[in-house]
C-alpha cells in the first residue's frame, strides 16, 4: 500500500506541475506576465518537478531492488523446503 502511495502522490505531484504551468502561459496570455518571465518561472518549475521526479524514482528504485533481493531469497528458501525429495 505504501507503494501505491507513493506513486499516486508522483502522479498528483506531477499533474498539478502541468496545471501551475498551465496558469503560468494564462498569466502571460492576459498580460499579468512578460513571456520572458512567463518562461523563466516555467524553466524554474519544471527544474523542481525534475528534481523530485529523480529522487523519488532513485529512492523506489533502491526500494525496489531490496524487495527483489527479500523475494528471492524468500522464493528460494520455499523452493528448497518444498521440491527435495523427502528423506527418510
Amino acid at each position: 500500500m505504501i507503494k501505491a502511495d507513493g506513486y499516486s502522490e508522483l502522479f498528483l505531484w506531477n499533474r498539478n506541475v502541468d496545471r501551475l504551468i498551465r496558469v503560468l502561459q494564462r498569466m502571460e496570455l492576459i498580460g499579468i506576465l512578460s513571456k520572458q518571465h512567463m518562461k523563466i518561472c516555467e524553466v524554474q518549475v519544471e527544474e523542481v518537478r525534475a528534481a523530485l521526479n529523480a529522487h523519488f524514482s532513485a529512492t523506489m528504485a533502491t526500494s525496489e531492488r531490496d524487495d527483489h533481493s527479500r523475494f528471492k531469497r524468500q522464493r528460494t528458501a520455499w523452493e528448497n523446503t518444498n521440491t527435495k525429495p523427502n528423506r527418510k
